[in-house]
């Protein structure tokens, strides 16, 4: 069971907010996961975001978008539906990065998925037109045809370098992560980063964004994964949600506010 006591991490991390007070700003937060199947797992997922009172965003796989899930999650007004890829397959070579939205295959076959993809996405009442490439990662030439497929939205790990990559699409990323692989979005129970590195990491972005070296528009983005978390991590969760949230200086944002979604 993971087990933390990193009382001078969280002493940063509110030194940290007390300054975006100071400074009469406010430090904004989106949580992101990613769900494949309805399992008991995804419930405790569910029951976690009704305790804390906090929106949702969920990344899922449109080939396996079934009914179950549209209908669990049709009365979760909190939780918004994003693109996860399309089918989750890893195209990479036995040496490279996992990756789906690759450069290994012709990019109007890759489109193709993705747009199809976009439709069955939009089967769920709270479905977004954000993608969220699956391992965090998208091959470049990708990214100016995804407006013409109808997605505006797009989210992978680390501080975003522009706020729109090219016309007609908003980025805003994830920049903590509870697993020791970055990225990879999966992991097991005993992977988690620890709370002195996550709170390290929130301090950091968070300062960059006060001081103007990174994109102060970017809502500070936790990714969760909540098939591979035990205990531990879900009361971390629960402590970095509720300590950021009683905070005057922090709000937890909606996707469809992060991504400016009317």
């Amino acid at each position: 069971m993971t087990d933390y006591k990193p009382d001078a991490a969280w002493g940063a991390l509110m030194d940290e907010l007390d300054a975006w007070s100071a400074a009469g700003r406010v430090a904004t937060f989106w949580w992101r996961d990613a769900v494949s199947r309805h399992t008991s797992s995804f419930e405790r997922l569910l029951s976690l975001r009704d305790q804390l009172d906090v929106p949702l965003a969920l990344a899922v796989i449109p080939t396996v978008a079934g009914t179950r899930l549209q209908l669990r999650l049709s009365d979760e007004d909190q939780v918004s539906v994003l693109q996860h890829g399309y089918s989750h397959k890893d195209f990479s070579d036995s040496n490279g990065p996992k990756i789906e939205l690759d450069d290994s295959r012709p990019s109007e076959y890759v489109v193709a998925e993705l747009a199809m993809g976009v439709q069955a996405i939009k089967k769920f009442t709270n479905s977004l037109p954000i993608l969220v490439p699956p391992w965090n990662r998208i091959s470049p030439h990708l990214i100016p045809f995804l407006p013409e497929v109808g997605i505006s939205g797009l989210s992978t790990i680390g501080a975003r370098i522009r706020e729109t990559p090219i016309r007609g699409l908003r980025q805003n990323n994830i920049h903590l992560d509870l697993s020791k692989h970055q990225g990879s979005q999966g992991g097991a129970a005993d992977d988690f980063l620890g709370a002195e590195v996550i709170l390290a990491d929130a301090v950091m972005h968070l300062s960059a964004r006060r001081r103007g070296t990174a994109d102060p528009g970017e809502a500070t983005g936790l990714m969760t994964h909540h098939a591979d978390m035990d205990g531990g991590m879900f009361r971390f969760v629960v402590d970095f949600v509720s300590r950021t949230r009683s905070h005057p200086a922090a709000v937890w944002r909606p996707a469809t506010e992060v991504f400016l979604i009317s």
